[in-house]
């Protein structure tokens, strides 16, 4: 019985300030690397088969700090990009809606798949290319395989619903904190969600932990 385990990048400085990253490739604070240093630390027994990323630094240099030291290899993938946000990137929640975005949170978790920011992503085109990634890793993999993957929220989200055959719209139930550890584990009667957004690792961090 193998596993997927899914890794949201650490923080970034754009996370803390509540700024729209998107494409834009924003780098780890020091924060976010004391957080990948901790989910190292925990998945230090885990032997895995594979170890796939997004291309952005944020994702790759949080999984690159969970490998350090194993010898062991990470692929990047650009269909495991978080949204793209076209002309929101760089701005914080209320500057979006202060230019006529409207309740942003509202729209976003509402549910319909063809919202998108000027000039970004909806959620169907975002899922779209996460099958892409899931397609090709069934393929490559067998079942009782562990996989690693580290990427950011959005992608995650379309991921769990990749692999628990859920509607697209389903995405936005999934809350993922940053530097959070998931588990969805293959099963003989199918797939199971065995944790969610679990940032215990982080316990003792202080400010430096949740965001």
């Amino acid at each position: 019985m193998g596993r997927w385990y899914l890794v949201r990048h650490g923080e970034t400085s754009w996370n803390r300030e509540g700024r729209i990253q998107g494409h834009a490739d924003v780098a780890l604070s020091e924060p976010g690397r004391r957080q990948m240093q901790r989910m190292a630390a925990r998945l230090a027994g885990y032997d895995f088969a594979a170890i796939y990323c997004s291309d952005l630094a944020r994702a790759k240099d949080s999984a690159l700090a969970i490998v350090d030291g194993r010898g062991v290899s990470v692929e990047t993938d650009s269909d495991l990009r978080e949204f793209s946000y076209g002309e929101w990137e760089g701005l914080t929640i209320e500057e979006v809606e202060w230019r006529g975005g409207g309740d942003l949170s509202e729209r976003i978790n509402s549910g319909d798949k063809f919202f998108a920011a000027p000039g970004g992503e909806d959620t169907a085109a975002v899922v779209k290319r996460v099958r892409r990634f899931y397609a090709r890793a069934v393929k490559r993999h067998n079942p009782d395989e562990e996989l690693l993957i580290v990427a950011h929220g959005g992608p995650l989200r379309a991921l769990a619903v990749c692999l628990l055959d859920l509607a697209d719209d389903y995405l936005w139930r999934f809350g993922l904190d940053c530097a959070s550890l998931s588990i969805i584990s293959n099963q003989p009667s199918g797939r199971v969600l065995e944790l969610w957004n679990d940032t215990n690792h982080l316990a003792s961090m202080g400010d430096g932990g949740l965001r």
